[in-house]
């Protein structure tokens, strides 16, 4: 794929996130900019910064899983670790290609010799899962504690569910010597090689195996983001003066998430789709759909004028521009399909 057509699928998909917030403005706030000042203005200063604080924090330990994880094999610098996972979600939010992240996060643990290919494989694929495990459990409780509808249970209790075993399958597959010969039939053809990659990622998968500590640690990093999350969806809701109780807040915060994960990527970051269906969501918990479609819109101002610098600035100490990780993701995607086509 070119850079060209990498191009316009970015502009593509920005549009198609532009055309939906228009939809948004004209039929939630009929076309009145007032409306959605009045609600945005109308909660707590306080939240303002709380709710920074609690998404910086839910960052910190996405980061801080990941570290765990990859603490089994051998010392590595947590500063590192945060770096390159903050410049990695960058990618993701810029360019709309499903599991951007993990690539540029596997491209460059293995570039700055954070572990090696096994090791960043299998850390990933393990982050993968504990995540998501724990997103399934906080999912299903608060599902419980509001006595949600059997629909809800549906939509996101079945997303869950197969989030789970599908990062299950991912951790597991590459152990297989049939993965290993018929991914490396491919990568021959662009003079890559992955031979002996099975046998050295059972290694690293044993070590994780025997890793009790680290693994319990990387959970209770799991479950702090997640609380984080909730607490991010408590203050984003309190800036518009709407009061929302932590279990409603991991549902439209946190696990909302796996529904947007089983979605293919079609804007940067999600942008417009997830305030889409974020607002449907906060709208059947209850709250109304212009002060829903407001605090949607107020989450993804923090996307941005919060995250995106400190994304940059991870890149930059990094060693790069973001236009240059971006770039050298391509390049890595671009070698895949010519191996696939060829």
């Amino acid at each position: 794929m070119s850079d060209g057509k990498e191009k316009a699928t970015y502009i593509v998909g920005l549009l198609i996130g532009v055309v939906i917030y228009l939809l948004i403005f004209i039929y939630i706030y009929k076309g009145n900019l007032g409306q959605f000042i009045k609600i945005v203005t109308r909660g707590s200063p306080e939240s303002v910064v709380l709710a920074y604080v609690a998404r910086v924090g839910y960052l910190i330990c996405e980061a801080m899983i990941w570290w765990a994880i990859l603490r089994i094999f051998g010392k590595v610098s947590v500063i590192k670790v945060w770096e390159v996972m903050f410049a990695a979600i960058f990618v993701e939010f810029v360019l709309p290609v499903g599991g951007a992240t993990e690539v540029a996060r596997y491209l460059l643990a293995v570039k700055l010799k954070l572990t090696d290919r096994e090791g960043a494989a299998a850390s990933i694929f393990a982050h993968r899962l504990i995540n998501t495990l724990a997103i399934l459990l906080t999912t299903f409780i608060s599902l419980i504690i509001i006595q949600a509808p059997f629909p809800l249970y549906l939509g996101l209790g079945i997303p869950s569910l197969i989030l789970v075993g599908g990062n299950a399958a991912l951790y597991l597959l590459p152990k297989y010597k049939w993965v290993e010969e018929y991914a490396d039939k491919f990568l021959r053809r662009v003079s890559m090689s992955i031979e002996g990659m099975s046998e050295n990622y059972r290694f690293r998968m044993n070590q994780i195996k025997r890793s009790y500590r680290l693994i319990a640690l990387a959970f209770l990093f799991a479950f702090l983001e997640r609380l984080a999350s909730g607490i991010y969806g408590i203050e984003v809701a309190g800036i518009t003066g709407i009061d929302i109780s932590l279990p409603k807040a991991l549902l439209a915060f946190d696990s909302l998430y796996t529904i947007m994960w089983l979605l293919p990527a079609l804007t940067p970051g999600g942008i417009g789709i997830f305030e889409f269906i974020q607002t449907g969501l906060l709208t059947y918990l209850g709250i109304g759909m212009d002060s829903a479609a407001t605090i949607s819109i107020v989450s993804r101002i923090y996307y941005v004028l919060g995250e995106y610098p400190l994304f940059l600035l991870s890149a930059l100490g990094l060693g790069y521009s973001g236009k240059e990780l971006i770039k050298q993701l391509i390049r890595s995607r671009q070698k895949a399909e010519e191996s696939t086509a060829t």
